[in-house]
């Protein structure tokens, strides 16, 4: 499911905070100081938080677009290494060693 799940008693909770905040944006349009500076401080905090979304967003896009698939190799323990080693690939069958 794309969307979560909402209760009425968060749903409630959301309408009574951003009704508490209309009510400070209409003082702050009245000209209080008070409210004008919290009305700055939260929407500045808001617009921080969309800036840093979207630079995830296009920082993402952008390695998916650019990476180089690498896939993890298994060392003989079990282990998982980004980087595979030599010693730990199979060896060719196509040149056999002489003995």
């Amino acid at each position: 499911m794309f969307l979560p799940r909402f209760t009425l008693r968060s749903t409630l909770k959301w309408v009574t905070i951003c009704a508490l905040f209309s009510l400070v944006l209409a003082r702050a349009v009245a000209g209080s100081y008070w409210a004008i500076a919290l009305s700055v401080a939260v929407l500045s905090i808001v617009f921080v938080l969309l800036v840093h979304a979207c630079t995830y967003v296009i920082v993402m896009a952008l390695s998916k677009v650019l990476r180089k698939e690498q896939l993890p190799s298994r060392t003989p323990q079990g282990g998982i290494q980004a980087n595979p080693d030599d010693r730990y690939l199979p060896e060719s069958t196509a040149s056999p060693r002489s003995s």
